[in-house]
């Protein structure tokens, strides 16, 4: 039974490798990591963030030198675990190329600016949103006092950091993190938060300063991607 749950293509297809007496067979993302591909799905949590951490140090024992690819569909994560995805990121000497798909939002839109430069992207159709910390308190005082400088505090890490990797200024980083502020993949690369679309032959797409202008003029929609209205304006 539980060799058959193992086996389910469902849940972790296994891969085969080698011929003949050297042919062996590794479930998938085991397969993938020994490609240096990791995988960051869902909400960032603690043991999600010492997994990737685990990953990135395995991978650089492995090879200091060969660049690791890190897939990222995310809707978030608590702000100390994102934090020391970002800073095993930057600590580890093996260039970091960071691709968004899917969803890539809140405090994971920080872990795909920290990739290398040059070497961000995102698949054409991906959804990408910039945010503040928040949180909540309740006691006297003095607790919510606490709550409250803490929050700021994690707040002035996070403007550090994606002034660092994106040359936003200060108020760029305010107006885009006041609210919830969804972009298209266009519209980050705008931002500087990645570098590169993943297009195919045929995709319509508009150079992301072109977009921007046509977007205040009320030519384009912000969920199209840069295609433009065929509606009346």
């Amino acid at each position: 039974m539980s060799n058959a749950r193992r086996r389910s293509p469902v849940i972790a297809p296994d891969i085969s490798y080698g011929r003949g007496e050297e042919q062996g067979f590794v479930d998938l993302f085991n397969y993938l990591l020994r490609q240096r591909i990791i995988f960051l799905s869902g909400y960032v949590n603690d043991k999600l963030s010492t997994q990737i951490v685990g990953s990135l140090l395995a991978l650089e024992a492995m090879d200091e030198e060969a660049p690791i690819r890190l897939y990222i569909n995310s809707p978030g994560g608590t702000p100390y675990a994102v934090i020391g995805v970002v800073d095993a990121m930057r600590q580890v000497k093996c260039p970091i190329q960071t691709v968004a798909l899917g969803a890539c939002y809140s405090y994971s839109s920080l872990i795909l600016a920290a990739g290398e430069k040059g070497q961000r992207f995102s698949m054409k159709n991906t959804r990408i949103m910039m945010t503040q910390p928040m949180g909540g308190s309740q006691g006297d005082i003095y607790a919510i006092a606490a709550t409250v400088q803490e929050l700021n505090a994690i707040y002035q890490l996070y403007a550090k950091y994606y002034m660092k990797f994106t040359d936003m200024t200060v108020d760029e980083i305010e107006q885009q993190t006041c609210r919830d502020t969804f972009m298209t993949p266009e519209q980050a690369q705008d931002w500087g938060l990645i570098d590169d679309v993943y297009v195919t032959e045929g995709d319509m797409v508009t150079p992301p300063a072109v977009a921007r202008e046509l977007e205040e003029l009320g030519f384009v929609d912000r969920l199209s991607g840069g295609v433009l209205r065929t509606g009346v304006v």
